[in-house]
């Protein structure tokens, strides 16, 4: 929206608010030229969430790095298990797990290059990312075409699937509440020393101001409200499976759920906001949905694939 010149700037706003947010939430509010055009309200974690009752049961340990991780979803098929709950009828699950390995390999610099229509999909870098996650593709939910999220997390609630890697809004399913007390998350594991579990994708909603508002000091008050931790507690009183964007928000009324998701997003030096979001829509939507589910359903298809998006990519980019 503002490298379209969609939307106003507002740096002014900034001033009065910034102390209220980390840097990370900053860098996410800021546009390509550098300023900002955001204000954040509310976020929430993506990450592999799990129960602590069949962790206990079972003996698992929380998996740190991706040979642990594929040695836990091992375990868990033995197990009978499902080691991954997985459902992509709605074709956008899928870009959150290819998100997390894309960062976790490449690092937060090469996703915004990647989303940004910048960087080549047809970089071995890409390949690397649809390689380690064709070794993880065994232990995913089979049948996922036709399963919605909320399905798939039904089975984690049944205690039929080990994990699940979604955003903290799954915790809207787990509606008793012996179940939700009970219900964990951890952050993807390590793949690269070099980025660590640095990056956190933390889908954010917030505000905007359009071009050419009609009442622009007006707005720039109703921003600076918005702001706040005050204005974001009204908000959490509706919704208990996000948390505040700001890092001085009262904490006090959280869940242990919410104090985790909050300590990881506070904590991290790079947030994302999701594939969809951090890409232009037309080109997620039309090329990248569908070019998921193929991947999932014909992994070693995969070179021609990428030729493909990379193509699309061009024509879609070059348009204004």
């Amino acid at each position: 929206f503002a490298s379209k010149k969609l939307a106003s700037p507002i740096d002014d706003v900034w001033d009065k608010i910034g102390g209220n947010f980390p840097d990370a939430m900053k860098k996410l509010s800021k546009g390509q030229d550098g300023k900002y055009y955001f204000v954040p309200l509310y976020t929430y974690p993506w990450a592999i969430f799990y129960r602590k009752s069949v962790f206990q049961q079972h003996g698992y340990d929380v998996p740190t790095t991706w040979d642990q991780l594929v040695a836990l979803c091992k375990k868990m098929k033995k197990d009978g298990l499902v080691p991954i709950a997985f459902a992509d009828k709605d074709a956008w699950p899928a870009m959150g797990t290819f998100d997390q390995i894309n960062f976790r390999l490449n690092g937060y610099d090469f996703h915004v290059e990647l989303m940004g229509g910048k960087a080549s999909w047809t970089d071995p870098k890409v390949k690397a990312v649809f390689d380690h996650w064709a070794e993880l593709l065994p232990y995913h939910q089979d049948g996922f075409m036709g399963r919605t999220w909320q399905d798939a997390a039904q089975t984690m609630v049944a205690k039929k699937a080990g994990m699940y890697l979604l955003g903290s809004f799954v915790a809207q399913q787990f509606t008793n509440k012996a179940d939700l007390d009970d219900l964990d998350f951890f952050a993807f594991p390590e793949m690269n020393p070099a980025y660590g579990q640095d990056t956190v994708e933390a889908p954010t909603d917030g505000f905007m101001v359009s071009k050419a508002p009609k009442n622009h000091s007006g707005v720039v008050k109703l921003l600076e409200y918005l702001g706040t931790p005050a204005a974001e507690q009204i908000y959490l009183k509706a919704d208990s499976s996000v948390v505040a964007a700001s890092s001085k928000a009262d904490t006090s009324s959280y869940s242990a759920l919410q104090k985790k998701a909050y300590e990881m997003i506070s904590g991290a030096k790079s947030l994302t906001q999701f594939m969809d979001r951090d890409s232009r829509p037309d080109f997620t939507s039309t090329v990248m949905q569908p070019g998921l589910q193929k991947f999932l359903q014909n992994p070693k298809g995969v070179d021609g694939l990428l030729s493909s998006i990379e193509r699309q990519k061009k024509t879609i980019f070059a348009s204004a």
